[in-house]
C-alpha cells in the first residue's frame, strides 16, 4: 500500500499571537467638542450666542454640585 504524498499529517506550526496596534487614549473633550461642532451647523450668529449662555449657566449651576462639577465633557462645550 502506498501513502500520500505530502503526509497529511504533519505538525502544524502555531500561529504567532496577533498583537493589535496600540489605540491612543480617548480624550472626551475632543469628542465632546465634536458633539458640539455637529449639532452647531447651520446656527446663525444669534442662536449661537444664545447657546453659548445657555451652556456657561449650566456650567455654573453644575458647579455647585460636586458630581456634576468633574464632567469633562463641560469645558469642552464651552471652548
Amino acid at each position: 500500500m502506498t501513502t500520500p504524498w505530502p503526509p497529511q499529517h504533519t505538525a502544524r506550526r502555531p500561529l504567532p499571537p496577533r498583537v493589535a496596534a496600540p489605540r491612543e487614549p480617548v480624550d472626551p473633550a475632543r469628542i465632546g467638542r465634536r458633539v458640539v461642532r455637529r449639532e452647531a451647523r447651520g446656527m446663525d450668529a444669534g442662536v449661537v450666542a444664545a447657546a453659548l449662555e445657555e451652556a456657561r449657566f449650566d456650567a455654573r449651576q453644575a458647579s455647585r454640585y460636586e458630581d456634576l462639577a468633574d464632567d469633562l465633557r463641560g469645558p469642552a462645550e464651552l471652548a
